[in-house]
């Protein structure tokens, strides 16, 4: 019997065989330049800017095997045999070389010599023309079969609807040709009629595909002849496998056979021993394949985009393993299975095996949490009778969860509907409180790049201030354009460093300045978003980027590879990246790690660091092949993509990473390194936040500020210690309390005494955060004062205190921990209060 890894081998050493060059399968991740899917759906995709002409193909005729996830099918996998989210896709292209004729004798041969069907059951389509778009039937398709031994009767012509390929919309297009397997007239309608595409059975199954690209279809609906005519095929190895294999569902393949084996021995409950536990398996099996290589290219489940795709098919899978009795942890196990089975044909999931690992484990666990809780609600619901209402829907998704798609399938099996129009409302209201004041139209600036005709040259490696020329650029509004640089020191945001700063202004007259707003990457292309006007296409700029924006940047870049091996060398070689986010003010830094921090581990890797800054080490960046880069041992971070060139930078003798971000130049730059807070951001993962240059120098300087105040107030305590303190038993009100955050009012106190009442009543209370408002002598005070862990949570009581500070006419300061406020307006003080405790309630959430 043929498996699917011998089809895989059999058909890339059969195209290379006959000149084609393998090219591995790119990432479910499409190239950032590609907005019009989520994830790769086709085989050919990741090929489109060769078929577009817009890049030269590493070779005239190449061949893949794909891997593709299709979105729309999710809640259909495991109600059928069919339905799948996950598949492969064999391909062989052509770029000016062959064309229909070679392309046919090459699936002939394959066919027939090497996947020994049989001739009798093998049946194929051929586009019949369109009057609409004006063409004839394809002649040539149609006499090549003919010629090459297909029999007339089992060569049928269908409309442009079944063979005819385009990309949605105006572009590349062509008639293609269809190869079916005949299961037999055993499992057809018994119509007269019955053939392939049939609407009423599944007696025939499609399972290659041949596409003839030689028109373009234009926005009027015309065609035209393209230069150059190219193929694009696709053969699906589930499709084919189970054709080889006699069986009629691809789930009874050993595609999936060998991942329901194990799902039966962990459970013991077996494909086929009810329809539940069919339905069980197949979705365990189908979204098994999907999530680990989802993961393997570094999608994590999150609420918006790739990531909520994610999130939907574990919770669902999840959801499934609960019903069949699978002992929880188990994802990380299914993938195993996975790999093992699939890992030859793709070593990044060996590669990423830990990572894979780390991320189905924390989902996993995050919703096993909830799981049970939602589905007592969600049949707290449905006993009512009617459909579930859409606020329901929503209580299930924002407390337990719950896609709306789980609570629909819920729903379905119980007979019910959820008014989904009230739940899209609920989502809607929710989304715009949190949206950004200006959104950004990823589309129109692909768009507008590849009309503009030429690339912009990224200088900022060398250069902050550079003359350039506004090459191209396209009026969103009055004051809002799109703009390409001839060349452009602007970084877009990569590689966990945000986006630059700074403005253009026009040569000669730099009252006329436009302010950068965004910047899109598209691979090494980029397009930017200014606000101001006086600009048009040619114009001579000055293009900058503020020291005071691009020094810090650059010191906390170089700072994060600095830490990443430090916590390496201290925790050990399993600390990976797991995200990081690079700013001007501070970084952040995710790792894989277990276990908080201890106090002696955090002051170490603090203390290596450091000894790296004082060292004054040179900072490298250089390019080099991508190979080469894995033999001199650079940290390669996961979930991001590569190319076959890569830059790396080094620290010699200590650090090696590829980045495409900014970089101090030696690493005494980077300044004092201090270590804000670490905290935990979900199962085997933690975060780091840190300051360098300016604000850790700030941050140290307050501190012994703070200390030098702390060491003068106990001196004047010592001094009277003897004295009573008549106002330090001050009457105070507790104006609002939850058992976390305690809101005090009282009167005449301020300063130390308004400090010591705010430790005493988070003592007394038990709280982690206190927040005290005093009237004294016509003036308001406020403290803040915040436990550890809030800090941890990202809240600062000096920032704070200074936001609160607002209410009351005046402003504060302090530290992260403890922070104080004095104003002149103290009718202000109750929503000072009230705005205090929702910042803290915002941070808990």
């Amino acid at each position: 019997m043929l498996t699917a890894g011998d089809l895989r081998a059999g058909y890339r050493a059969f195209f290379e065989s006959k000149d084609h060059v393998f090219r591995p399968s790119a990432s479910l991740v499409p190239r950032a330049d590609n907005r019009s899917t989520l994830l790769t759906t086709a085989g050919m995709q990741p090929l489109m800017p060769f078929f577009l002409g817009r890049e030269q193909p590493p070779a005239p005729l190449l061949t893949t095997v794909q891997k593709c996830f299709r979105t729309p099918d999710i809640d259909d996998v495991g109600l059928d045999g069919s339905h799948l989210t996950f598949f492969e896709m064999l391909g062989n292209f052509s770029f000016g070389q062959y064309f229909k004729d070679g392309a046919i004798e090459l699936a002939w041969e394959f066919v027939f010599d090497h996947l020994k069907i049989d001739p009798n059951r093998f049946w194929v389509t051929v586009f019949e023309g369109d009057a609409t778009l004006g063409l004839g039937e394809d002649e040539a398709a149609l006499r090549k079969w003919q010629e090459i031994g297909q029999p007339a009767e089992r060569i049928v012509l269908l409309p442009a609807t079944e063979n005819f390929w385009s990309v949605g919309g105006p572009g590349p297009c062509g008639p293609d040709t269809e190869m079916y397997y005949d299961w037999g007239p055993e499992h057809g309608c018994g119509e007269a009629d019955c053939r392939p595409a049939c609407p009423r059975c599944e007696r025939f199954l499609e399972f290659w595909n041949l596409v003839f690209m030689e028109y373009e279809l234009h926005g009027d609906g015309t065609v035209t002849p393209l230069p150059k005519q190219n193929v694009d095929t696709g053969m699906g190895i589930e499709r084919t496998a189970a054709i080889l294999q006699g069986v009629m569902t691809v789930y009874e393949t050993d595609v999936y056979q060998a991942i329901m084996a194990w799902i039966a021995g962990e459970s013991g409950v077996a494909y086929g021993d009810s329809p539940e536990a069919t339905k069980a398996h197949r979705i365990l099996a189908d979204h098994g394949r999907g999530m680990t290589f989802l993961a393997a290219d570094g999608v994590t489940p999150s609420n918006e985009g790739r990531g909520y795709v994610m999130r939907r098919i574990v919770r669902r899978a999840v959801q499934q393993a609960q019903r069949i009795g699978l002992e929880p942890p188990y994802l990380a196990r299914l993938s195993d299975v996975v790999i093992e089975q699939m890992g030859e044909g793709y070593p990044e999931l060996g590669q990423h095996r830990t990572e894979i690992h780390r991320i189905l484990s924390a989902e996993e666990e995050r919703f096993g949490q909830t799981l049970a809780r939602g589905l007592r609600l969600f049949d707290e619901v449905a006993a009512r009778g009617g459909d579930i209402a859409g606020e329901d829907a929503f209580r299930l998704h924002d407390t337990f969860g719950f896609p709306l798609e789980l609570t629909q399938e819920l729903a379905r099996e119980r007979g019910l509907g959820v008014n989904d129009e009230e739940f899209t409302r609920l989502m809607e209201e929710q989304r715009e409180r949190s949206r950004a004041a200006i959104s950004r139209d990823d589309q129109q600036a692909v768009e507008f790049a590849h009309a503009a005709g030429f690339k912009a040259e990224f200088v900022g490696y060398e250069k902050r201030d550079v003359l350039t020329q506004l090459g191209a650029m396209e009026r969103l509004d009055e004051r809002l354009f799109l703009a390409k640089l001839r060349e452009s020191p602007f970084y877009p945001a990569g590689g966990g460093q945000v986006t630059d700063a700074g403005w253009i202004e026009l040569d000669g007259d730099p009252s006329t300045r436009a302010e950068l707003r965004d910047a899109y990457r598209l691979e090494d292309d980029q397009v930017l978003l200014f606000e101001g006007d006086g600009f048009g296409d040619g114009d001579r700029v000055r293009a900058v980027v503020p020291w005071r924006v691009r020094y810090p940047t650059t010191a906390n870049h170089t700072a994060t590879h600095l830490l990443h091996k430090a916590l390496q060398d201290v925790l050990g070689d399993h600390v990976r990246q797991a995200g990081s986010a690079v700013r001007p003010d501070k970084l952040r830094f995710d790792f894989t790690h277990g276990a908080q921090l201890t106090s002696d581990e955090r002051a170490e890797i603090e203390r290596r660091v450091n000894e790296k800054v004082f060292e004054n080490l040179p900072v490298r960046a250089f390019v080099t092949t991508i190979d080469e880069a894995r033999n001199l041992g650079a940290m390669m971070l996961f979930g991001e993509k590569y190319g076959t060139e890569v830059r790396v930078v080094e620290i010699p003798g200590y650090s090696r990473e590829l980045c495409g971000g900014t970089h101090v130049r030696s690493t005494a730059e980077i300044g004092p390194f201090v270590i804000l807070s670490e905290s935990s951001v979900g199962a085997g993962a933690r975060r780091i936040e840190a300051i360098t240059a300016g604000e850790a120098y700030a941050y140290l300087h307050g501190g012994l500020r703070a200390a030098e105040e702390l060491r003068g107030e106990l001196e004047r305590a010592r001094k009277q210690t003897q004295k009573p303190r008549a106002r330090a038993a001050a009457d105070f009100t507790i104006v609002d309390s939850d058992g976390s955050v305690v809101l005090v009012e009282t009167k005449a106190l301020k300063g130390g005494d308004l400090r010591d009442l705010s430790d005493r009543v988070r003592q007394q209370e038990k709280a982690i955060g206190v927040i005290v408002g005093s009237v004294d002598d016509g003036r308001a005070y406020l403290v803040v004062n915040l436990d550890e862990s809030l800090v941890g949570r990202g809240l600062d009581a000096s920032k704070l205190v200074r936001e609160l500070g607002r209410h009351i006419g005046g402003g504060g300061g302090g530290r992260p921990t403890l922070g104080e406020a004095g104003g002149k307006n103290p009718d202000g003080l109750r929503d000072a209060l009230a705005a205090g405790k929702q910042a803290i309630a915002d941070a808990l959430r």
